[in-house]
């Protein structure tokens, strides 16, 4: 049985929800750059920016008592040393809407909202300097909403800076000439470190700090032991981010394969100090798939920068991700094993395009089965001792994707527009609505 105050609810970003991005004082976000031009971009959304009013009725209405959000950075500071005032009023309305909805906000300090002149003049987390404006901002939004915000998210998906690919998620490009993964080591350290700097700040406010991690579980393809080392080694890329949240430092096996490789970062007098800062009140995951690990030569899949290898025994979805329900129990319980912390699984849910049938309604009973089932996992995981403590679907209104597809929807609620047509944006229920509605009036006993 889950706990009585059991969160449910839902999370998105400012930037594939709220649109108006030539309103309030808004500035390119590094996020704008990630747009590659095969789908949309984010400068509508889906317009929450004028209408979360109406998108929070509806999330009231199938009973959310939790709801995660993005804070966008490039709506807070016109430039380096300049806060935008019209940024912070709308936040306020928005925090002050929800409460007056009973929904608690948890809001996410970073959700790759980086204003673009801090990666064109410093390059983003790259540099310290970064870490330090950042960190001046976040206790200017921690004295700001102190008292209506009871869980704070600092870094959205830390550990997504050592996946493959281009940084510009975190505002860096990579120098040449310099060694790829010391330039992924030096982001990594410094995000930690700022993590760790408004961490204690936080705490020092009274507040409570979800440290967050996206896992995709590993399993080795054969029994073969070299197999089950790369699983360990996939898996540590989750475990040297939690192990500050968990634990104050880095992990022995991580520290010690940056300096045997020559990836150490620069690290400077005081700074593993500052990381014992770093210790959160909560975990938090994102989980979506699974993948398999070999030692020698393997069939790939690069979906968002994140490499896939298929499963024989897993279905797959439309968008090359694994479904493993039983993979978000394992990932549990290795967590809570390791860790013995409260867990939040603050983002769950199944992205594909869903069509309108001849009698204008959306039966999208796969997401139901993919929500049902995962939902499934996590409570056999509760019954084997985890303390899972919240559930929020991921995109609960359909938002665009982190690659600008308004085409992978994830929502409960359809928005009517398309990548290159905006449409009328009206909101409409989908069959999974109900269902949600369901799961969340009887606490999850009902799915």
């Amino acid at each position: 049985m889950l706990r009585k105050d059991f969160l449910w609810g839902g999370a998105v970003t400012a930037h594939q929800s709220e649109g108006a991005y030539q309103e309030g004082g808004k500035v390119p976000a590094v996020c704008d750059l990630t747009v590659t031009g095969d789908f949309s971009d984010f400068k509508d959304g889906i317009d929450s920016y004028h209408r979360y009013k109406e998108d929070f009725d509806l999330f009231q209405e199938m009973g959310f008592n939790a709801y995660r959000f993005s804070i966008d950075w490039s709506r807070l500071m016109s430039d380096e040393n300049t806060y935008n005032e019209a940024g912070f009023q709308f936040y306020d309305e928005f925090i002050d809407a929800l409460k007056e909805r009973g929904m608690e906000p948890i809001p996410t300090l970073y959700h790759f909202e980086m204003p673009v002149y801090l990666q064109e003049k410093y390059n983003g987390f790259a540099n310290r300097k970064v870490v330090d404006i950042f960190v001046e901002l976040c206790k200017k939004i921690v004295d700001r909403y102190n008292d209506k915000v009871n869980y704070w998210i600092i870094f959205n998906e830390q550990n997504g800076i050592l996946q493959k690919g281009p940084k510009m998620f975190f505002g860096g490009v990579c120098p040449e000439g310099m060694n790829p993964q010391t330039f992924d080591n030096q982001i990594m350290h410094n995000t930690l470190i700022a993590h760790s700097l408004v961490n204690d700040y936080i705490h020092q406010k009274g507040g409570k700090v979800m440290g967050m991690a996206t896992v995709v579980q590993s399993y080795p393809e054969t029994c073969h032991p070299l197999d089950t080392l790369e699983s360990m080694k996939a898996q540590s890329e989750a475990y040297v981010f939690l192990d500050v949240f968990a634990r104050g430092h880095y992990n022995s096996y991580y520290y010690a394969n940056m300096k045997n490789e020559g990836t150490m970062p620069e690290i400077l007098d005081g700074d593993l100090d500052i990381l014992k800062l770093g210790k959160t009140d909560y975990l938090s995951i994102s989980y979506y798939m699974s993948t398999i690990s070999h030692y020698g030569e393997q069939s790939l899949t690069n979906v968002n920068d994140v490499v896939i290898k298929k499963n024989p025994y897993l279905e797959m979805s439309d968008f090359g991700w694994s479904i493993d329900p039983v993979g978000l129990r394992i990932t549990l319980r290795q967590l809570y094993d390791r860790y013995e912390m409260p867990i939040y699984v603050v983002e769950n849910g199944f992205g594909c395009d869903d069509e309108i049938n001849e009698n204008g309604e959306i039966i999208d009973d796969y997401r139901i089965d993919y929500m049902r089932k995962h939902i499934e996992e996590m409570k056999k995981a509760v019954e084997e001792g985890v303390d899972c403590r919240g559930y929020l679907v991921w995109g609960p209104v359909d938002i665009l994707s982190s690659r600008a597809n308004m085409n992978k929807r994830y929502g409960m609620i359809y928005v009517n527009r398309k990548n290159n047509d905006l449409k009328d944006m009206k909101r409409m229920k989908k069959k999974s609505f109900d269902w949600y509605k369901h799961v969340i009036e009887t606490n999850g006993e009902e799915l």
